[in-house]
């Protein structure tokens, strides 16, 4: 009788097999499940909204409409100056949100205040800076737990830089992308995309934001303008 610990699937064959951001979502939500945070956001570090804007993540599991809120949360659970100082971190640091005395939650439902937010700064070998957010209801991480999430987060990183990153920084679109800007330019939503392409709707929101940084464009009404008149779509 083997007792060996199953060994957890984002550290698992999956890793080495992950080639887009379908894969890339499991593997990342696998690791908060396994480290028990519910919520968790990839991005890059950002000096005009440190630590990040909502155009900066490039994946997530946190609801498109709920993004502002976890950020903004993140902020406060990090403090002020951790919070602006976030693109010289080295190493992780977390903190807990608090619930503020006169919290109305029949006016602004916050499912983050109360949580601990675990930031990973990352690295691409170019120097460029991202990080891994981790928030959950739990107790605050130990520097082993810490330890280990940080291995777990690097290996992960390492393969979406070779897989994902690296193509997106060529500034062409892949043919997923352009895809989805396709459908986009039809009037179609991230819901009624994900059902004609078979995606989830977090995959085909995570397309959007990577083609509309690739084009430069402000939102998804720029994007298509400018990929039209580019020709990328017809």
């Amino acid at each position: 009788m083997n007792n060996a610990p199953a060994i957890p699937f984002h550290a698992g064959p999956e890793l080495s097999r992950a080639i887009n951001r379908t894969d890339f979502f499991r593997l990342l939500k696998s690791a908060a499940q396994h480290y028990n945070f519910d919520s968790f956001a990839l991005a890059r570090i950002s000096e005009a909204s440190a630590p990040f804007g909502e155009r900066d993540i490039v994946i997530t599991n946190v609801a498109e409409r709920r993004v502002g809120l976890f950020i903004t949360t993140l902020k406060e659970a990090l403090g002020t100056v951790r919070a602006k100082s976030a693109q010289f971190l080295a190493t992780p640091v977390h903190g807990r949100s608090a619930k503020p005395e006169d919290y109305r939650s029949d006016l602004v439902f916050n499912e983050f205040l109360s949580g601990v937010f675990l930031f990973i700064p990352l690295f691409t070998p170019e120097g460029r800076r991202y990080c891994l957010v981790l928030s959950g209801e739990r107790q605050e991480p130990d520097q082993s737990e810490i330890a280990d999430m940080l291995l777990d987060a690097m290996r992960i990183f390492d393969k979406l830089y070779e897989e994902i990153l690296t193509p997106e920084m060529s500034g062409r679109l892949t043919h997923r992308e352009q895809e989805i800007v396709k459908w986009t330019s039809e009037g179609k939503t991230s819901a009624e995309i994900a059902i004609i392409l078979g995606l989830s709707e977090h995959t085909v929101n995570s397309h959007i934001t990577a083609a509309a940084r690739k084009l430069d464009a402000v939102n998804r009404v720029h994007m298509v303008a400018i990929a039209l008149r580019n020709g990328l779509v017809t």
